[in-house]
């Protein structure tokens, strides 16, 4: 599984002849196992860079764009409008151009963005050498590659550093809009969302290569694209609240979910239709196809649990069930008891816990679901 890297504050280091803005710390893991390769590199890193950390003064990231050779591009730091430009030079330079290497911490989301849409464009493959980082704008451009391979580290995490919300929802549906031509991963967007702009996942080896991050052949088909758009989007602590298209069939949905993801709780409302209904869904799990009882259970803290039995459809991923089914009025019913408790579990017949979520967040993300749920 990936690693969260959890910022304090920017430090810049030198290290040979890199400089390069650090916006890391602290290392958590999301999961009980991890690469332990990964984890020991990690913790050299964090190592030297406290070493370094009375020895340095804040300095600007050195950013660099340099033409390797004539098919051969190689972007180093942050993502800025200077950046863009020296880039755009070095293309117009370079016709063979195969090959975009990447090593930078990040920068502004924008700059990512143009950066990307030029190598979708040219469509030359995008490369993450070993001993290299690929964080937070960065990684936009990696994903646009034609073909992509992060041997070194890819990080991801919400979109920031705008100030206005209205803008913020408008360069993040850009943002979206744009990874989804690039052919990127469901898995992926599911963890920038629910990644806040001060941390970073960073995707394990195997995470590259299982959720298809890592392209290594054929063009984008039809097939190959996400069935999900992200329109708008806002994490509150451990739930996630946004708009989403079903690019597959052109209908926009609300969705309130949790953070965790193995397996993820999904609350989903189609207002064209008043259709509603609940998912836990598993990444890496196979049920066989049926109906079974499930029993939802809400706890408070000194207080007897309020509890509701549901009859749920077993699907090849996880189990579906039915909301009410009297429209965004009978969602706030159901949704008065996220207000009420401190946690949530999802019992079998049997009474044994199949999964259990904090509702730390659940208040601020219901409030902002049901007012999507009355502007519709």
């Amino acid at each position: 599984m990936g690693v969260t890297i959890v910022a304090t504050s920017p430090v810049v280091i030198f290290l040979g002849q890199l400089t390069a803005r650090l916006p890391v710390h602290t290392v958590q893991m999301r999961a009980d196992s991890q690469p332990q390769m990964r984890t020991a590199l990690l913790n050299r890193k964090i190592a030297m860079w406290t070493a370094f950390w009375c020895l340095v003064s804040p300095l600007e990231a050195v950013a660099d764009v340099t033409q390797l050779d004539d098919r051969t591009i190689r972007i180093t730091g942050e993502f800025d409008a200077r950046l863009v430009s020296e880039f755009r030079g070095a293309v117009a330079r370079a016709p063979n151009l195969t090959t975009v290497e990447l090593q930078s911490p990040g920068g502004r989301v924008y700059s990512g963005l143009e950066i990307a849409r030029v190598i979708y464009d040219l469509r030359p493959n995008t490369w993450i050498t070993a001993g290299s980082e690929c964080y937070s704008a960065c990684s936009i451009a990696f994903l646009a590659g034609k073909l992509r391979l992060a041997d070194g580290l890819l990080g991801v995490h919400q979109i920031s550093g705008v100030n206005d919300d209205s803008l913020t929802q408008s360069v993040i549906s850009d943002v979206f809009d744009s990874l989804r031509q690039f052919g990127t991963p469901d898995a992926l967007v599911s963890r920038m969302l629910r990644t806040p702009p001060d941390e970073i996942y960073v995707f394990s080896a195997d995470e590259l290569e299982d959720l298809g991050i890592n392209r290594r052949s054929g063009d984008i088909s039809a097939e190959d694209l996400p069935h999900l758009q992200v329109l708008t989007s806002s994490l509150n602590r451990d739930w996630l609240t946004g708009t989403f298209l079903n690019t597959h069939t052109l209908k926009p949905f609300f969705a309130m979910e949790s953070r965790s993801l193995n397996p993820v709780f999904r609350i989903v409302y189609y207002p064209h239709s008043g259709v509603s209904f609940g998912e836990i869904i598993w990444e890496r799990r196979e049920f066989p196809l049926g109906q079974t009882d499930l029993t939802l259970v809400f706890e408070r803290r000194g207080e007897e649990p309020v509890w509701a039995r549901i009859r749920a459809d077993v699907e090849q991923n996880g189990y579906a069930f039915d909301l009410p089914s009297d429209g965004a009025s009978g969602l706030e019913t159901f949704f008065s008891a996220f207000a009420y408790a401190h946690k949530f579990s999802v019992e079998d017949f049997a009474g044994r816990t199949i999964v259990d979520y904090s509702l730390a967040g659940s208040l601020r993300a219901k409030e902002r679901f049901i007012t999507l749920l009355r502007q519709h």
